[in-house]
């Protein structure tokens, strides 16, 4: 099942105010005829009443017969005509009008009131019964009218191709006494189209005037109550599960001051409404700021001590605000959970809230026209629905994808429709009852929406500025129905992943231009059809279902019964086949219950839910619900044919049919007369002797309703042993705890409260013969006793005996308190002897209504309300969670009142307690990484990782924290390309020679920017490795007396000897060693 969303309009608005205004953009005119001067053209036409046929009858149009009244009533409604027919000429067409007093205009509360400065002034509760709606003669489904003949004909004709505007042509002479409309009355008619002047219908906005502020603000209780709804729904009209049903979510909608501050005055209504169909009131008395959990607090207390509990559903209470069954409140705050300070959360709701006053709200941040996705996200947990993923499969791998209610949306988050699980989650909060609040349907008002998409009032640079501030703009022109990007105030290029607004304009490959449509790029202009759903066939099952084909385009979700249950298997079971309540308990004997394991039995005693699987731990005294339901088809208790269905018991005939109202007779014959047996009954008041066990009466095979009962509390006990003296209850002086007892075929319900006689009953029928004993210890006080025993009988006995309806005595009180309700069941009897037979046996034709009453009206005593416990903070060290504590006060079947603290007597359930204090395990801590090696190209950079205590002030050794979560010491980095290889010159060397020319060399490599050798450096780039040198000679001769030997700076004294020129003085005496001799 969807949410079946349903915009709250106003059939009309009434603002009378007193106090005086103005405003610089008022487009008015002073008469008529200024008016008709503005339009592009118009025709004077002259209405005449005719019949249904078209035959004419009178010139007069306006309503004779207009009355006026102080309340709704049928007299009033006859005096008006309830059906009208017109004809009128104009623009080449004859209109033929069908119309029908509009008797849904107003409520029956209808008021005026005038408000000045200081308040209402006075109030009327007058209504002229002049007011239709219809269509054109034969043109049912194609036109529509809505005219009021108050004084003449005022309102619109639409047709297929235009709208037509139609009123009283005003004359002066209207006012003098000779003036009649029985020659026919001028109207003038003319098109919308013609109307050119667009500023004309900008202003005609019902319930907006042109002052700085709203009229809800100028506390003007301008718009009556329409069709009251009492909001309190008694226990005799709940709905039925597994039926799908138009609900009706009555919003109230709040922008706070930073809201108002942010989008200007002028401007935050517009945009409001382009976000949802909203009203913006004032917050007084509220305090807002970054932390979410405190402002939901305060909102969620502000918004509950503005709902009236005298209001009846609909009406506006004092302060000028409308009955509301959800809030949501709008901030410019960057909010935050559990801490005061800006962060990533969006939105904050209480799951599971809706129509509890104090919880039905939420708390949204404004992030632009995206807002829409987080409201209704908030909204969806108020109806109790979980995020996508968590705990249920949605958003899993192998499942469906997750949509609105995604924990975070990304680019691959379809934000526009519920995902099957928030289906599920919103299907079981309904059909469990809790949303009786949005079954009053609300006051019908005309409210002018705006009639454009958001994406074409707010471009996609607009939208960026509400999310990003003033200067931002988008920055990505691909996917924008997928995503917006926009430039954030650091100039980068982000995303929150909400696709632009709906009609924003986009481009793909194939659309050259086109707008967002529910996160697709459609062609310009074009909108898919709305397609309502329809109901598809019924399902063969045992549980029939039928699915909703449909709707798409926005169009409506079936409504009406989508699930039925019909009866299977309807034989009895074989014999000793195990009870299917007692399988389901068994079924829990190997989970764990408290640390603990237990053999579960069926608990059968009193006081719980009859649906409910309530499981005795065996050999222990205590029992537990181990379901909230039990499976469908169980039996709702072992004496009863009934079965439970979602939880509820629901009646099964004696038939085995589910919903069959098949009976059993006095004699357990389904759908008999009562004839196939007599009734035994008796007053056993023998005198006997005390000490020992004496008979009472004999109960023969077959016997059924049998009823063992003492007329008084004395010391005796009541037995029962069969025909071989084999005693079933209170046998050989032992006294059996009361209880229920199986023997005979039959179960037997052995009684014996305090202060109260003692009995034994049974239905039957019974397997053999019993015979009841009475063991008495004091003088026998008497016993009744009383059976019906199987008789042999031709025929039905029908002429025998006589059948008439009656009503049973009154049921026990649905309620003990706070408005229950009780009946009286008609049930056809036996006239001998008021036995109970099937229906069919009376006369159906005469067969009186049932009666109904209401009962324990008073208040119930105050109790605590105690929420659910919120999520814990931490997980581990010590966190925080939060609930919510209410002293309230049932004062209707679904009202509650709440109230001060002091008026529940008990004391009072902790709010706010300490979770997860258990020492978190030791984690490992990484440290900086350090630089990456080497400086360039792929390398890597290291890091120490310690295995230390949650508050870091122990370091442990590495095996106390888990391996698998270790995180990286090492990973690859890259500093930049490397330089290339280059040629490397060492320093020139000595010139060879100490005097004269020689050579001097130099080393020359090819290194890496590691220092590495290569061979990658261009040959034509290597510079010389060898140069020539001259060093200066000295003159001085060497002496005789000296030592013949080379010079040792001279380096080439083999080449001088290789070439021959030791005959030269210079080099003789240069190389003197190695020239010797030569």
């Amino acid at each position: 099942m969807e949410i079946l969303w349903k915009t709250l309009t106003w059939l009309f608005c009434l603002i009378m105010v007193l106090s005086e205004f103005h405003s610089d953009n008022t487009l008015s005119y002073s008469s008529q005829e200024e008016f008709l001067s503005y339009l592009e053209h118009y025709q004077l036409t002259v209405p005449i009443r005719v019949d249904h046929n078209g035959a004419f009858l009178s010139f007069t149009v306006k309503n004779t017969k207009s009355t006026r009244r102080k309340k709704r009533s049928t007299y009033d409604q006859e005096l008006a005509v309830s059906n009208l027919f017109f004809k009128l000429s104009a623009y080449g067409k004859h209109f033929h009008l069908n119309l029908t007093l509009n008797t849904d205009l107003v409520s029956k509360h209808f008021t005026v009131e005038y408000w000045g400065k200081d308040g209402p002034q006075w109030k009327h509760d007058f209504l002229d019964n002049c007011h239709y709606t219809g269509y054109l003669h034969g043109e049912h489904g194609t036109t529509k009218v809505a005219l009021s003949n108050c004084n003449g004909l005022h309102g619109v004709i639409a047709t297929e191709d235009e709208e037509y505007f139609i009123e009283p042509l005003r004359n002066l002479t209207e006012n003098s006494s000779n003036f009649s409309y029985e020659s026919g009355h001028p109207h003038v008619i003319y098109k919308k189209s013609a109307i050119y002047h667009q500023l004309f219908y900008d202003h005609i906005l019902c319930g907006v005037s042109e002052s700085s502020k709203p009229w809800w603000l100028n506390n003007t209780d301008a718009f009556p109550t329409l069709h009251p709804v009492n909001h309190t729904l008694s226990s005799n009209h709940r709905l039925k599960r597994s039926i799908s049903t138009e609900r009706f979510v009555e919003t109230l909608v709040v922008a706070d001051k930073m809201m108002v501050g942010y989008h200007g005055r002028k401007d935050i209504e517009h945009y409001i409404l382009s976000v949802m169909n909203i009203i913006i009131v004032a917050v007084p008395n509220l305090e807002i700021n970054h932390h979410a959990d405190k402002s939901l607090d305060s909102f969620c207390k502000w918004q509950k001590s503005i709902l009236s509990h005298q209001s009846d559903g609909n009406t506006i209470s004092e302060n000028g605000i409308a009955h509301h069954d959800n809030a949501v409140l709008i901030t410019r705050y960057d909010i935050c959970t559990y801490k005061n300070k800006p962060c990533g959360t969006l939105g904050l709701a209480s799951v599971a809230g809706m129509c509890e006053p104090e919880r039905s709200c939420s708390i949204n941040e404004d992030i632009g026209l995206g807002s829409a996705f987080t409201i209704a996200h908030e909204i969806g947990h108020n109806f109790g629905m979980n995020h996508d993923g968590i705990g249920n499969s949605c958003g899993t791998k192998g499942h469906e994808a997750a949509k609105l209610m995604a924990a975070h949306i990304t680019a691959n988050t379809n934000p526009f429709s519920w995902s099957a699980c928030s289906r599920d989650y919103i299907t079981s909060f309904l059909d469990s009852g809790r949303g009786t609040c949005l079954d009053n349907e609300p006051p019908k008002r005309d409210f002018l929406y705006p009639a454009v998409a958001p994406g074409q009032v707010y471009d996609a640079d607009e939208q960026c500025r509400f999310q990003y501030g003033a200067t931002s703009r988008q920055c990505k022109y691909g996917e924008v129905c997928r995503e917006l990007w926009c430039l954030s105030k650091s100039n980068r290029c982000v995303t929150n992943s909400i696709p632009a607004a709906e009609g924003t304009l986009c481009q793909t490959g194939s659309i050259e231009k086109g707008w967002c449509y529910q996160g697709d790029c459609v062609p310009f202009g074009t909108w898919p059809q709305s397609i309502d759903g329809g109901w598809g066939p019924w399902s063969r099952l045992a549980s029939a279902l039928r699915r909703c084909l449909g709707p798409s385009g926005g169009g409506k979700y079936c409504l009406g019964e989508r699930k039925r249950y019909r009866s299977c298997n309807t034989d009895p079971c074989p014999f000793g086949a195990r009870d299917f309540r007692e399988k389901q308990c068994a079924d829990f004997d190997n989970m764990p219950f408290r640390g603990k394991y237990y053999n579960w039995k069926p608990y059968t005693g009193g006081g719980v839910k009859p649906c409910a699987l309530n499981c005795l731990a065996e050999g222990y005294n205590f029992y537990t619900e181990r379901a909230p339901a039990v499976i469908d088809g169980t039996q709702c208790n072992a004496d009863s044919l009934d079965i439970c269905i979602n939880g509820e018991c629901k009646h099964v005939g004696c038939d085995n049919i589910l919903g069959s109202e098949a009976k059993e007779d006095r004699c357990r014959v389904c759908g008999g007369d009562g004839s196939t047996c007599e009734v035994i009954e008796g007053f056993f008041n023998d005198t006997l002797p005390r000490g020992g066990y004496m008979e009472v009466v004999q109960i023969p095979k077959g016997s059924v309703h049998i009823e063992i009962k003492e007329v008084t509390v004395s010391k005796n006990y009541i037995a029962l042993k069969s025909e071989e003296d084999d005693y079933y209850i209170n046998g050989a002086w032992t006294i059996d705890w009361p209880r229920k007892f199986d023997v005979a075929g039959t179960a037997f319900h052995y009684k014996r409260p305090a202060d109260e006689a003692e009995s034994l009953e049974a239905l039957g029928p019974t397997s053999e013969n019993l015979i009841v004993m009475i063991l008495l210890q004091e003088q026998n006080l008497g016993i009744r006793y009383k059976f019906n025993v199987p008789i042999s009988r031709t025929g039905s006995g029908d002429n025998e005996v006589g059948f008439t309806w009656n009503h049973l005595p009154w049921s026990e009180c649905s309620a003990t308190c706070a408005g229950g309700s009780q009946k009286q069941e008609i049930v056809c009897k036996r006239l001998d002897d008021n036995s109970i037979v099937q229906n069919n046996y009376c006369d159906l034709d005469n067969k009186p209504p049932e009666n109904q009453r209401t009962c324990n009206t008073e208040p119930c005593p105050t109790e605590w309300f105690i929420g659910d416990w919120s999520e814990c903070s931490k997980t581990c060290d010590g966190g925080m969670r939060s609930r919510t504590v209410l002293c309230i006060r049932k004062i209707g079947p679904s009202e509650e009142e709440t109230l001060d603290s002091i008026h529940c007597l008990t004391h009072r359930p902790i709010e706010k307690e300490s979770c997860n204090n258990q020492s978190c395990p030791p984690q490992w801590i990484p440290l900086d990484w350090s630089e990456c090696t080497p400086k360039c190209g792929p390398g890597f950079k290291h890091r120490i990782v310690l295995c230390k205590s949650s508050d870091l002030s122990k370091t442990f050794p590495v095996a106390h924290c888990q391996e698998e979560n270790k995180p990286p010491v090492r990973m690859r980095c890259s500093l930049g390309r490397c330089p290339p290889p280059r040629w490397i010159m060492g320093d020139w060397g000595q010139c060879s020679a100490q005097c004269g020319l020689g050579q001097q060399m130099r080393t020359v490599q090819c290194l890496s920017y590691t220092g590495q050798a290569s061979s990658d450096c261009p040959d034509t780039l290597r510079p010389p490795s060898m140069q020539q040198c001259e060093s200066k000679c000295d003159s001085t001769p060497i002496s005789n007396t000296e030592e013949c030997k080379d010079v040792n700076k001279v380096a080439y004294c083999p080449l001088v000897l290789k070439f021959k020129f030791c005959s030269r003085a210079y080099f003789r005496q240069m190389c003197c060693k190695t020239c010797q001799g030569h």
